[in-house]
């Protein structure tokens, strides 16, 4: 981790990545050499069979489960006979990725699918000259709920991500037959309401539009009434005498034997108020005159330590990340070859409209270049989500550039591109401008789209059209709010950045790095050289990402690279470009009282602190140092965060006497959040709306 003395928010968030459950960045590929690729991909033969026998037909009977989002990821298993471990595995026609494909046995293979277009496909396995096929065999839903799992007392917010749905606001979407509550539709491809109560279990979810069929999600919600079944956090309702406490590994999600958990931070307790996990992961407390608000800390040896304070719930399930350390067995790996990560590879057409129709077009729609001035267009597929950055691993081919020329005998229509992008359901597009070649500035003009275009890994996705047509004529308006605090005069965020993204729901966003503004605080800004929604953009939505912070913010990168102390704010669903965006409502930066910057931690061990304006809605902490952290989760109303003694239990770290501790306190605001059925699911930074936070250092 990056030392948090004068930490960037980057630092701070990085620390929440394991007790989050944070996804790895699908966007960042490693293009093996050919002799990986071409191993990986082999005929090795069929492990269990002689020789000189031909070798046994292989059978492939079913897909459980047979259905998964158009997004892809979903694990499912593929059942039948003769498997190998060389096994290919192919849905529609698009390839499993190598990594993402574990042969169990030979009658199983787990694989995560690719991304597909709505409707049936036909599943392929190959290995070894033999092939097996079922068709119809996978269903991509048109829709998917997130988060997928919620507690058994609904009034979760929940969001409905389609593809080519048509969401509108006459609609309803029903829980096994019972209609959610404040419905809201964003874009006809995303919505969101507040799920009904219901008891413990798998749920269809269906969508009724009017004149339209009902489209149905079979299984698509997950009710659960403990915390181990909704992704961790809390859930089973209010207290009632005992508490169950799950500790699992946040790395697997394995069951972790033997952690201490004990309660209201008395690491010296004894049962009934303190016990170790069974072999389940699970221990219950139930000591007399248990009553709520409860806190609840649960560590292992060779894990982190994970605290959740003042809560009401009757399960408590905690993620704590495991140690790296040579006497748990978790040193250093040796390095070892992986099965390769695939990307799909896209190429096709930038076309200008002019009088030419069967060949390039001059680019008439951008200014002509002046000197040390080119025009260029800029290629690129849509991220997933705004805080997802550009990849940087092989960052040269996740981009094409375009120049306003094409080889001699070129027979196209436009001008050519190629680049590479992540395998899933997105959109192409392309911003077309003047680049200075001294400075390397760009100012683009128009823009181009080309929606639905689906990669698969090492798929050859060609003939994409991009229509370069879209003038980037539209300014929004933009009114920020000046971040005051009335117990600071000095250290306050005087840096304001805001940029703009466009939503295309379940195909991601298009970052517009051009759009960025920035200033000192507060004022009047404009968003300049956004695109009409209208046309290919008719459904897109804007999406305003803005910040303070404490040093200059040069681009639209993600919100961990925001020099902290910082707070910011996340406005969507801005439905056109010309709409006046308010920025207001800042969430306030938590204070340091005790101890102060590169202090001491008091004799308590008790972190205190101030938030002005309105208090957040989750407090996240987290103290780390080498070889060790502990993760804090408590209400947004708690002012102080305590660290009990671990020393007295054997084979626990305490925090290291005489050592600096990093530590980083960052408060969120989600909406329809309630602490006493929190999620680990629905506690991550694409569900924010706002956040404030800061780094620093403390001495122990």
């Amino acid at each position: 981790m990056v030392s948090l003395r004068r930490a960037g928010l980057g630092s701070w968030v990085g620390l929440l990545g394991a007790s989050l459950g944070a996804c790895a960045d699908d966007s960042g590929f490693v293009q093996p050499d050919a002799a990986v690729a071409d191993a990986a991909l082999s005929d090795r033969g069929a492990a269990d069979v002689g020789r000189d026998a031909p070798p046994a037909p292989m059978v492939l009977v079913g897909v459980v489960p047979a259905h998964g989002s158009f997004l892809g990821g979903t694990e499912v298993t593929l059942r039948g006979s003769n498997f190998t471990e060389d096994a290919v595995v192919r849905f529609g026609g698009n390839l499993v990725q190598p990594r993402f494909t574990r042969w169990v046995d030979r009658n199983r293979i787990v694989v995560q699918t690719p991304a597909g277009r709505p409707g049936v496909v036909e599943v392929t396995v190959e290995a070894g000259g033999r092939s097996a096929r079922l068709a119809e065999a996978y269903r991509y839903d048109s829709f998917y709920v997130d988060p997928a799992l919620g507690p058994t007392t609904g009034n979760a917010r929940v969001s409905l991500h389609g593809l080519g749905t048509g969401f509108s606001s006459t609609m309803q979407v029903l829980f096994d037959g019972v209609a959610c509550t404040q419905l809201e539709v964003t874009s006809p491809e995303l919505a969101s309401c507040l799920t009904p109560p219901h008891p413990e279990g798998r749920v269809a979810v269906t969508v009724a539009r009017d004149a339209m069929p009902a489209v149905t999600l079979d299984e698509g919600y997950q009710y659960a009434d403990s915390a181990d079944g909704v992704g961790g956090g809390l859930s089973g309702g209010a207290l009632r005498g005992s508490i169950t406490v799950t500790a699992l590994d946040a790395m697997t999600g394995a069951p972790v034997p033997m952690a201490h958990v004990f309660l209201e931070n008395d690491a010296a307790a004894t049962p009934p108020r303190a016990g170790l996990t069974n072999a389940r992961g699970q221990v219950t407390l139930s000591p007399p005159g248990l009553m709520a608000p409860v806190t609840v800390t649960a560590s292992e040896r060779c894990h982190t330590t994970t605290t959740v304070q003042s809560f009401d719930a009757a399960s408590a399930t905690l993620y704590l990340q495991p140690l790296m350390l040579p006497e748990c067995g978790m040193g250093m790996p040796e390095p070892m070859t992986q099965r390769p990560v695939y990307p799909a590879r896209l190429s096709g057409e930038l076309v200008w409209d002019g009088p030419s129709e069967f060949g390039p077009n001059p680019w008439r729609n951008v200014p002509e270049p002046g000197a040390n001035e080119r025009r260029v267009a800029l290629v690129y597929a849509t991220r997933p989500d705004i805080f997802t950055a550009d990849p940087v691993t092989g960052a040269a081919t996740m981009m094409a550039r375009v120049l306003e020329a094409v080889e001699p005998g070129y027979g196209g229509r436009g001008y050519p591109f190629r680049f590479q992008a992540r395998p899933a359901s997105l959109a192409v597009y392309a911003l077309a401008g003047i680049e200075n070649t001294r400075t390397n500035r760009f100012t683009p003009y128009m823009m181009g789209v080309a929606r639905s275009v689906l990669g698969a890994p090492r798929a050859d996705i060609t003939d994409i059209v991009v229509d370069m047509n879209i003038p980037l004529d539209h300014v929004t308006p933009v009114s920020a709010e000046a971040y005051t605090d009335p117990m600071l005069t000095t250290g306050l965020p005087s840096y304001f950045h805001a940029s703009a993204f466009l939503d295309l729901g379940g195909e991601g966003v298009i970052a517009l790095p051009h759009t960025t503004v920035t200033g000192r605080n507060g004022g009047e800004y404009a968003l300049n050289g956004l695109p009409a929604f209208s046309g290919t953009l008719a459904d897109a939505r804007l999406i305003v990402h803005a910040r303070m912070a404490s040093g200059n913010i040069t681009g639209p990168t993600p919100f961990q690279d925001t020099p902290a102390p910082c707070s910011g704010l996340v406005i969507s669903g801005i439905r056109s470009p010309d709409e006046a965006v308010q920025v207001r409502d800042w969430l306030g930066i938590p204070s340091l009282v005790s101890p102060r910057e590169f202090g001491q931690l008091p004799s308590d061990r008790t972190v205190r602190f101030d938030i002005p304006r309105n208090s957040p809605d989750l407090l996240i902490m987290n103290l780390q140092w080498e070889g060790g952290g502990w993760a804090h989760y408590a209400p947004g109303s708690v002012r102080a965060i305590q660290y009990p003694d671990l020393s007295t239990l054997q084979g626990l770290r305490d925090l290291p006497a005489g050592d600096f501790l990093g530590l980083s306190l960052v408060g969120v605001r989600i909406p329809g959040f309630a602490f006493n059925r929190f999620t680990y699911t629905s506690i991550g930074p694409g569900y924010w709306t706002a956040y404030a936070g800061r780094g620093t250092v403390v001495e122990r």
